[in-house]
Formats: C-alpha cells, sequence, structure tokens
C-alpha cells in the first residue's frame, strides 16, 4: 500500500501539541499534519507546552514543505516538516523536544540525534526520569 512522494506547501497556523499542526495551503485548505519518526510529550506531560511552544517556533506562520506518503489512522498527512533545507522533525529531536519513535521510524539520523540529545541532557533529557509518550498513553495518563 505504499503510494508516490507527495509535498504540500503552506504555512502552519494552529499549532496542537509538539508533533502535530495544521498547514494552511493556498490560502484556503488545511490539513492536519503529524511529524513522522518523532513522538512528543502528551498533553499532561512534563515539557508538552515546551515541545508545543518549540515546535510552534520553528514552524508558526513560516513558509513551510511537506513530504509525505501516507496518512495516519486519523487521516493526519504523516510527512517530514521543512523550512527551507532545515528538517524540523530532525531537529525537534537534537534539542530534546521529542523521542526518536523507534516503533514506526528505523531512520539512524533521528536514533543518533535522541543519543546525543541524551548525553547532552538537554531539553526533555534534563528532567530525572522522561517518560515516552507512548509509554505515558499506555499507562492511561
Amino acid at each position: 500500500m505504499s503510494q508516490a512522494q507527495q509535498t504540500l506547501h503552506g504555512k502552519a497556523v494552529k499549532i496542537m501539541d509538539g508533533d502535530t499542526f495544521d498547514l494552511l495551503v493556498d490560502g484556503n485548505t488545511l490539513y492536519r499534519i503529524r511529524l513522522q519518526d518523532i513522538d512528543c510529550p502528551e498533553r499532561g506531560q512534563d515539557y508538552y507546552k515546551v515541545a508545543k511552544q518549540a515546535l510552534g517556533n520553528y514552524i508558526f506562520n513560516q513558509p513551510i514543505r511537506v513530504v509525505y506518503k501516507k496518512l495516519d489512522r486519523y487521516k493526519r498527512i504523516i510527512g517530514a516538516v521543512y523550512v527551507g533545507t532545515k528538517n524540523i522533525n530532525l531537529q525537534m529531536v537534537q534539542n530534546g523536544f521529542a523521542w526518536h519513535f523507534k516503533k514506526y521510524s528505523q531512520d539512524i539520523r533521528f536514533a543518533q540525534a535522541e543519543r546525543s540529545a541524551k548525553a547532552l541532557s538537554i531539553g526533555l533529557w534534563s528532567q530525572a526520569n522522561p517518560i515516552a509518550p507512548w509509554e505515558y498513553r499506555r499507562r492511561g495518563k
């Protein structure tokens, strides 16, 4: 069920959380975008607001490009987000705002970025015992 890679160009007009936002294309079409390869803290978790703010700082009202191949079960586009040539998904992990979502990603760049952020104790890795969002969801919050 693999499909061809597609690209959207637009502006982020609403930040839902650290890994989801609404993209406005051509001034009138909205798409819900979920950043691939990463998972950010959930509402109620430590660093939720920090991750959401970081994503907003990187992309809000900026011209962005989303490269994607598929939708998730909630009909969100799962994609790589770029401002110019900068991969925002990777930047979120590099700066300690997100985990590498290993269940759905084997991308070595994200694994290396997470190891580096963890070793440097930056962002969410500065906490004593950060709980991965998938663990938080599994525990039922």
